[in-house]
């Protein structure tokens, strides 16, 4: 098939959300590369314009993507930038109540993607109101109708401007083979998924690239390639005729748990030095669910230099009058269950144990957090409240100045993670 870009699109108005502003597109030449973008086609990953081929793999994707699908067709229903209500839990009031316009959304680095036959084309239209009347008085030819089916691939560069592009075919136009593609800076969602990956279980189990299953990732790219990349970035390497069978029981180290590691080593360095062992939490293993301790171990004690599976949940709140704590959540998968808190019972830690209930550094903790004034407390049931594996469903209030402390450190934690050379 063939492949035709007739030209760089020249500027145009600039488009916001508001519905009666004007839309706008640019492409400015700029540098994508397979080092810091897409890892294919020269650093730009492909945009369909009519999204993906649900529950199909990419044939071309070594690591089980979504295959898109970049049909350009009349009689296809492809968003416009029209107000559309709001339909499910995730829904905001006001686009629930009036409607928002709905895009197609883009980023940098890409090739937005139109296949289609002959008898069609693609416009650049210069803002919504020619969209919406199919009027391409002012418009511009961007890939004109061939002889055989053809292939055009809109570049997107890495220092395009942020707007909304508009797209029609004027043979297709009135029978809605028009879009509206809003597109956002890559760097935005890329080092957020990057950053995802560097800390998968995948990593654990030798499946960044979606080895164990037979269905594509549920993540559109970038974020796709990007989680991938940085899942694969903090992956063991085998050599020839080396133990793998850590793959089969999700154990491999991960260069992030790997106090052997400089990566490892510096991570866990810095996670020490915010610690505030003047604080209990829970002392946890990602591989290990039977272990849940409350009451031996403070914040720096709890490290991947005594245990690479080893995780710190602090507690952000304390009840005196029955001397429990929500430390972390009792759940580690995702949904509702992974907000659930955890609920550490000091009352059963040994005389001995750091955080027994008559030590001076637990008293001066929940006396902190909990002064004697105070009567807000969580409903005590022994089967669902233990200091080493128990669970308490209940969703009780938390100390507010705690909870920011809790928030503070975790975001100063992040901070040194993700400065990490």
């Amino acid at each position: 098939m063939a492949n035709i870009i007739i030209k760089t699109v020249a500027p145009m108005s600039l488009w916001y959300l508001i519905i009666c502003a004007s839309f706008s597109s640019v492409v400015v030449k700029g540098d994508c590369s397979v080092d810091e973008h897409h890892p294919e086609n020269g650093g730009y990953f492909i945009e369909g314009i009519a999204g993906h081929d649900k529950g199909q793999i990419d044939p071309n994707s070594s690591s089980k993507g979504l295959r898109v699908n970049s049909t350009w067709a009349p009689g296809v229903s492809y968003p416009d930038g029209a107000v559309v209500l709001c339909e499910g839990m995730f829904c905001s009031e006001e686009c629930r109540k009036n409607g928002c316009p709905v895009f197609i959304e883009g980023h940098t680095c890409s090739w937005i993607q139109f296949k289609f036959t002959v008898g069609s084309d693609v416009w650049l239209l210069p803002n919504e109101k020619a969209l919406a009347d199919c009027d391409f008085e002012n418009a511009e030819l961007l890939a004109a109708e061939g002889l055989d089916d053809t292939t055009y691939n809109f570049p997107v560069e890495e220092d395009a401007e942020l707007k909304t592009y508009l797209f029609a075919s004027q043979k297709g136009c009135a029978a809605g083979q028009k879009a509206a593609v809003r597109v956002a800076d890559f760097d935005g969602t890329g080092v957020a998924c990057y950053g995802m990956g560097e800390t998968s279980s995948k990593i654990k189990q030798c499946t960044c690239s979606n080895e164990d299953q037979d269905t594509p990732s549920t993540l559109s790219e970038p974020c796709h390639s990007q989680f991938v990349a940085g899942c694969l970035s903090n992956a063991p390497v085998f050599a020839a005729g080396d133990d793998k069978s850590c793959c089969e029981t999700g154990t491999c180290l991960g260069n992030h748990i790997n106090y052997e590691h400089p990566k490892g080593k510096t991570i866990e360095e810095g996670r020490k030095k915010i610690c505030r062992n003047d604080i209990p939490g829970r002392c946890l293993s990602s591989t290990d669910a039977t272990i849940n301790d409350c009451c031996t171990k403070t914040c720096e004690e709890c490290g991947t230099d005594s245990d690479p599976f080893f995780q710190w949940a602090q507690c952000s709140t304390g009840f005196r009058n029955n001397n429990t704590g929500y430390c972390g959540s009792s759940s580690s998968g995702h949904g509702m269950g992974a907000m659930e808190p955890y609920v550490c019972d000091f009352s059963k830690c040994e005389k001995d144990h750091t955080w027994h209930t008559e030590t001076p550094m637990y008293q001066e903790w929940v006396t902190t957090v909990d002064p004697p004034s105070a009567t807000d407390e969580p409903a005590t049931d022994s089967s669902t409240v233990d200091s080493h594996d128990g669970h308490d469903h209940s969703s009780h209030g938390s100390s507010s100045a705690t909870n920011w402390l809790t928030f503070l450190t975790f975001a100063a934690y992040l901070v040194a993670l993700f400065n990490i050379a």
